[in-house]
């Protein structure tokens, strides 16, 4: 599965906008307010009106796959907000080499009921009988390929919270292999499927289990993630453990957010591959395909990680696309021609503004922040400091109460800089010398 086009209508902040998709790795940034993650949840909602038809056993977030009254765009008119309507939301994608597109509309708002019965997204005939072929296919044809769907947001925790009862499911499903028991909560921004198995990993007796454990290992070493490769749970500590190349042990709660965030992910990734492809067992991480949605990419990472995690993700998970975003220059300049998406700029910026450049060269002319050489605080200092000796220049011709209000005004000037002595006794000094006291 490949999303190849998007287009959003009257979709929270977005009038009218279409954004195409590379293959493999796209990363939106823009100043806050821009639709960053408003574009990942509209792939969300999108994604999840084809997946809620897809599978037939277990029910995604159903809130996901419908437009709600608060994703209508609203404009101030005469001093009253007026809704936007119709609101739409056109996806174009690839799936197992054939090209579909479906929609998800809201034409009108009918009150309480629309809003407790939420807005059914609308597939055409022809997509709703291919998801009918494709699931008939999955039940008749073992090794018929199912897309890998995924969305990680900024509230993702990685914490083992599922009742007896989930566990009882996920025990169930396993033992019946039920392959779509790879997309529970798969749309869910805080989803945690994986701890939760690990958790029940070790009582779970089949096959399958140690086939699944294989592929999360080989996904953990491929990636490297801090040095950590494998992942277990230790019914003793009731915790997880993780392990690294030199046979150190760790707490998986004790690591940092960052580290935890991306062993999670990578892991969660990697179960829900070989879940929904069995057949291709151990290598279903890297030959699974499917989109992985992650708001905020770079969340916790310390900048030395945000220059490869793009690389690490692409060489785990060759054949899946990512759909991400950013705020890091780090980030954006481990990218390639076509993968940044400018939410700040209407046309694609050539590769060559990112590629191989320097991180203030990115954050000047791609991010648009100014003077990245200096800190804020300092070039506000030098700023400062030539309007100062500006206004000493031009106090030949001044008057004696114009010179009284010229001191005020210096001396209002340097006043926030007062805790750098030497600066601010210089500028004192500079004031005295042409004004006296």
């Amino acid at each position: 599965m490949k999303i190849r086009q998007l287009e959003l209508k009257n979709f929270r902040c977005f009038d009218q906008k279409t954004f195409e998709f590379s293959d493999q790795f796209n990363v939106f940034i823009g100043d806050n307010g821009k639709g960053k993650t408003t574009s990942v949840e509209a792939l969300a909602l999108i994604i999840g009106a084809f997946a809620s038809k897809l599978y037939r056993i277990y029910e995604p977030n159903m809130w996901l796959s419908r437009i709600q009254d608060s994703d209508i765009r609203q404009v101030r008119n005469n001093g009253r907000v007026e809704n936007k309507l119709p609101v739409e939301i056109v996806c174009k994608s690839v799936i197992n080499e054939f090209e579909i597109k479906w929609s998800s509309s809201l034409k009108a708002v009918y009150g309480a009921t629309a809003r407790s019965t939420g807005h059914v997204p609308s597939l055409s005939s022809n997509i709703t009988e291919f998801i009918d072929n494709l699931n008939r296919q999955v039940e008749e044809v073992r090794d018929t390929p199912l897309p890998l769907i995924a969305y990680y947001g900024t509230r993702r925790l990685w914490v083992v919270s599922k009742t007896q009862s989930d566990f009882d499911n996920m025990k169930n499903a396993l033992a019946r292999e039920s392959r779509f028991w790879g997309y529970t909560d798969c749309l869910e921004p805080r989803s945690n499927l994986i701890l939760d198995w690990f958790k029940f990993e070790d009582v779970q007796i089949l096959e399958k289990a140690v086939k699944i454990h294989q592929a999360i290992s080989n996904a953990l070493s491929t990636s490297q993630i801090d040095g950590w490769v494998e992942m277990n749970y230790d019914a003793n500590e009731d915790t997880l453990i993780v392990r690294s190349l030199d046979g150190k042990s760790q707490q998986f709660v004790k690591l940092s957010d960052g580290v935890k965030n991306m062993i999670g992910m990578v892991a969660d990734i990697a179960y829900r591959s070989i879940v929904l492809n069995p057949h291709l067992e151990a290598n279903a991480p890297k030959e699974t395909q499917g989109v992985v949605l992650i708001d905020e990419i770079d969340l916790h990472l310390h900048p030395n990680w945000q220059r490869r995690v793009v690389d690490d993700l692409k060489r785990t998970f060759p054949k899946i696309q990512f759909i991400t975003t950013t705020h890091s220059e780090h980030i954006i300049q481990s990218l390639r021609e076509g993968e940044l998406i400018d939410l700040n700029n209407p046309d694609s910026i050539p590769a060559a503004e990112y590629e191989n450049k320097s991180i203030e060269d990115i954050a000047e002319n791609v991010m648009h922040v100014p003077q990245t050489h200096r800190a804020d605080r300092y070039q506000k200092m030098m700023d400062v400091a030539e309007r100062y000796y500006q206004m000493l220049e031009n106090t030949s011709q001044a008057s004696p109460e114009e010179i009284e209000r010229l001191k005020i005004e210096l001396d209002d000037l340097i006043e926030p800089y007062s805790d750098n002595v030497a600066y601010y006794a210089f500028l004192k000094m500079k004031k005295l010398a042409a004004l006296g006291e």
